[in-house]
């Protein structure tokens, strides 16, 4: 007997929770600017990357701002040059790889709806749209890693944001014990 074999399941992909906000409002795993025009928006995700293999994905939703998404270690700020690895959804629709605040690859135009990812695969970066592999970095990520976000006009969107693989979301210490005084 010959059998079709069974595809392996979709990876599984959780919605961001969203912190560290800034001059956005957040709606489920989106962001919308409030602030004015300038590099002064963005959250990070609650959930970190500690180590291994994962993933952010975002949807395109308009093509006239200027946006950024990806990876970073810490969350210094909210200025795109702080993103360790990011795609920006530029105004005039160029998808474009940033590396901290560097103009690494242009991915090409993109469209409403487009799906646009950076993840890390045993120890490399790649960025990908609608699943095709268009660059891979050269530089290495240093763990643990969040989801960071730049967001430059009013009106600017992260949509559907997703991480996938070993995100978890740090267990907090605890809290401290009580002193106890005697004589």
């Amino acid at each position: 007997d010959w059998a079709v074999p069974t595809p392996p399941p979709p990876p599984v992909t959780t919605p961001v929770s969203w912190t560290s906000a800034v001059g956005v409002t957040v709606s489920d795993n989106n962001l919308s600017k409030t602030a004015a025009i300038g590099w002064n928006a963005g959250a990070v995700s609650a959930q970190q990357l500690a180590a291994g293999d994962g993933y952010v994905e975002v949807t395109a939703s308009e093509t006239n701002t200027y946006r950024l998404f990806g990876l970073s270690r810490g969350n210094p700020g909210v200025n795109y040059t702080e993103i360790d690895f990011a795609i920006d959804l530029a105004a005039n629709a160029p998808a474009i790889v940033y590396e901290n605040g560097t103009s690494r690859a242009n991915l090409g135009s993109y469209r409403t709806g487009d799906v646009f990812r950076v993840e890390v695969a045993s120890g490399v970066v790649r960025y990908r749209k609608n699943g095709t592999t268009l660059y891979t970095s050269a530089v290495a990520p240093v763990y643990p890693l969040l989801v960071d976000t730049a967001l430059y006009n009013a009106g600017a969107t992260i949509s559907s944001a997703g991480v996938g693989g070993g995100w978890a979301v740090p267990t907090p210490p605890p809290p401290p014990t009580p002193v106890s005084w005697t004589s």
